[in-house]
């Protein structure tokens, strides 16, 4: 907000007047230009036009405004130092070069005059003819701090009620973080959603404002929220990958920005099939306590939304608006790639480069890969992910941690299994593969109404080629280029 207001000054203070400002948050707006008024003009004259109510001060409706003209012939002739907040003019506009015409003649008898014309709408759209004319801004949704205060003051409420707050200073801030991208209306009705008729707030109710998060990406048929159901004692091995999410856990708090840090870009996760990428993509958001959201790059390539590069540039507009939050490319290299001959593939690229380098909202990237040698050498640069790991085949003791994680969530007895002799008969298996023989497995212990055995296990692993056999070759070349291209996810190299 302060960066839209420091513009609004400076436009009113070098004579401008007429300013467009874009933004859902029409109370919100209004009350920064009433602050406004009183600091620059020192007045309180702020005058208000919809089209039901026409052109009105502090409650008291001007007679025969509710025409766009009429109103805007009304406003030259009010003397004093005066801003009028216009709601409804973008669609008219669109249909009515009598507005237009209008708008010219306030812009050329109210410069320098200390009346100001703001246009308010979330609507984007300005007649090309009048952009030379018009000054034009986008109102920030709430900061980090206007929302900390609107939360802190529904706690102090809900504890005068008898509520108890159970929450460290850490899951408060979590609190915050998870509501910022709302506007200010959108977080009080998340807030009341979340918290009424709950005896105790906790730090298991933060699920609940990633919800609401969802309900701004449903309108993007190409982006899905994904629910968070993992964590990181999910993923069986990937030391170094682990270590890495972990140091940056805080990486988009207040206190990294003020001890130097840059906001962290994203991540791409590049290797083998069924090794584990698209689950540490999920393991990112549950770790870092932030919604994530899968990009599908084939329907942006369907037409069933539109153009693909405008769907496209569209669902990173609207990942701008509920950030901060975990952006999911599953397969980056189907929808991003320089092998695409179509124009609207390279135009994906470069708008998609474009955003990486220059967006300002706190999106992270977790990308995954399977064929990175089609993906474009500029998108791999230094610069545009802070790292890129390699996820090999799972070592002897990522296989036993895999077998103990897959048993123990599905009830079985861990003493008897030799978790030790099942990583090695199942040396050069993936992960998703292991996963995939204790359910069969299980399956055939269910069907003779009994526990699964070891011996269930060995029938399935008799009868199972693991594409390590299968894919040798390819394997080999994905290898070959993470040589010197990318780090390990495994602090393990025994296999």
């Amino acid at each position: 907000m302060v960066q839209a207001i420091n513009f609004i000054k400076d436009s009113i203070l070098s004579g401008q007047p007429i300013i467009q400002i874009i933004s859902y948050e029409e109370k919100r707006v209004e009350s920064s230009l009433k602050k406004l008024a009183q600091q620059i003009l020192k007045s309180n004259n702020v005058y208000s036009w919809d089209i039901h109510n026409g052109l009105n001060l502090n409650g008291q409706v001007i007679p025969d405004t509710t025409d766009p003209v009429a109103a805007l012939n009304q406003t030259l002739r009010i003397q004093e130092p005066s801003f009028f907040i216009f709601r409804d003019l973008p669609p008219l506009m669109r249909n009515s070069y009598d507005i237009v015409r209008k708008l010219r003649e306030c812009y050329n008898q109210l410069k320098n005059s200390k009346r100001v014309i703001f246009i308010l709408s979330p609507d984007e759209y300005f007649p090309q003819s009048l952009k030379k004319e018009v000054d034009i801004t986008t109102f920030e949704l709430p900061d980090y701090e206007e929302l900390d205060a609107l939360f802190n003051r529904f706690l102090e409420s809900y504890q005068k009620a008898g509520v108890q707050v159970d929450l460290s200073a850490e899951q408060r801030r979590l609190f915050v973080i998870a509501a910022q991208g709302l506007t200010q209306d959108e977080a009080y009705k998340t807030f009341m959603k979340t918290f009424q008729g709950k005896n105790t707030i906790d730090v298991s109710l933060l699920e609940k404002i990633h919800e609401e998060k969802k309900q701004l990406i449903l309108k993007e048929v190409v982006l899905e929220y994904v629910p968070q159901k993992y964590k990181i004692e999910d993923m069986g091995g990937l030391d170094k990958l682990k270590d890495w999410l972990v140091k940056r856990k805080k990486a988009f708090t207040k206190e990294a920005r003020e001890f130097g840090l840059d906001k962290p870009k994203g991540v791409l996760f590049m290797g083998i099939t069924g090794c584990g990428k698209s689950l540490a993509s999920k393991i990112v958001a549950s770790l870092w306590n932030l919604p994530l959201f899968r990009l599908d790059m084939n329907l942006v390539y369907s037409g069933m939304a539109g153009a693909p590069e405008e769907v496209f540039s569209r669902a990173l507009k609207t990942m701008d608006s509920v950030s901060p939050a975990i952006l999911w490319i599953d397969e980056i290299e189907s929808g991003i790639s320089d092998k695409h001959t179509d124009s609207a593939s390279s135009r994906i690229l470069g708008y998609f480069l474009t955003w990486m380098q220059e967006h300002t909202s706190e999106i992270f990237i977790a990308a995954t890969a399977n064929r990175i040698d089609m993906l474009p050498a500029e998108l791999l640069r230094r610069g545009r992910f802070d790292q890129i790991f390699f996820i090999d085949l799972p070592t002897h003791r990522e296989r036993e941690d895999i077998f103990t994680i897959h048993l123990n969530s599905r009830s079985n007895d861990l003493s008897h299994f030799n978790i030790p002799q099942l990583s090695q008969i199942t040396k050069g298996w993936t992960g998703s593969e292991i996963e995939q023989a204790i359910i069969s497995a299980m399956f055939e212990a269910f069907n003779a109404n009994r526990k699964m055995t070891e011996d269930d296990l060995f029938v399935i692993f008799a009868n199972s080629v693991p594409m390590s056999t299968t894919m040798e070759e390819q394997i080999k070349r994905i290898r070959s280029w993470a040589h010197n291209r990318a780090v390990r996810a495994s602090a393990d190299k025994e296999y």
